[in-house]
């Protein structure tokens, strides 16, 4: 064999291990890529099952492994939500903008975000994004009310309804009336619309959810303590198993904690 020869052997086999061990590197990349997406998806799954069974610590143990994981943006947004229903705005704030950081025009959407900041009192951060959110939702008067309410600390109740955003159309009973309220300053409307139906249905248990909650914001707005904690606790008490069903939740404790 001459020296040549055993030259150009040696280079090919060197290639041909480098080639080898690059090609080892990317399947084991590519088999930790496909084992992270497949544990995000059995712990998105489980925060999903322990909020409908309103079990927020079995959700909060599964939102933490997501949070710890390399995950995609829409793990990092099921991480915040889950976060800010069971109770923590920081992290969720965390976990929000940490989303919006890859995908900043998912901004007007992220709603949850500005309720997030109202829990961290980050009353102004709020209300900015409020106002963004009716750029594609204009009809929503819950939106409204946030905004409402974020003026109402930041500032004060009397400027929070000189720039209380229109919301029209909102035909969920009773948001209506609660848009008045919030013009007016008159509750009765509200409480009209929550008793104007028949009692043991599903319209009037909707009703009555939603018009507590509201009713605790506005009070909470005014910086009246015991009227919004006397509505956030019913509303907390009969709160349906869904987002806003766990914010109302969390509501009710954040008055209590702040005293």
């Amino acid at each position: 064999m001459t020296p040549l020869r055993t030259t150009t052997l040696a280079c090919v086999s060197l290639c041909m291990m480098t080639f080898c061990l690059a090609q080892t590197n990317q399947a084991a990349q590519s088999n930790q890529a496909g084992q992270t997406i497949e544990d995000n998806l059995r712990w998105a799954g489980e925060a999903r099952q322990a909020l409908e069974r309103q079990d927020y610590p079995a959700a909060l143990k599964a939102a933490n492994k997501l949070a710890k994981s390399p995950a995609s943006d829409e793990f990092r947004r099921v991480a915040g939500d889950t976060f800010l229903r069971c109770g923590e705005p920081k992290r969720a704030i965390e976990m929000f903008q940490g989303y919006l950081a890859k995908r900043p025009n998912d901004r007007p959407y992220l709603w949850q975000l500005g309720i997030a900041f109202y829990f961290d009192g980050k009353f102004k951060e709020g209300a900015e994004l409020f106002e963004v959110h009716r750029e594609v939702n204009p009809n929503d008067v819950e939106n409204a009310a946030w905004h409402f309410l974020c003026i109402a600390k930041n500032e004060s109740p009397e400027k929070a309804k000189q720039l209380l955003l229109p919301a029209p159309n909102d035909s969920r009973a009773p948001m209506a009336e609660v848009l008045e309220m919030l013009r007016t300053g008159d509750p009765e409307p509200v409480k009209q619309r929550m008793n104007s139906f028949t009692p043991g249905t599903s319209a009037e248990k909707s009703a009555k959810f939603y018009g507590h909650f509201y009713l605790g914001l506005y009070a909470d707005a005014m910086g009246d303590d015991t009227t919004a904690k006397q509505h956030l606790k019913l509303a907390a008490t009969d709160a349906p198993r869904n987002y806003m069903g766990d914010v109302a939740k969390v509501y009710a404790d954040h008055l209590n904690k702040r005293e």
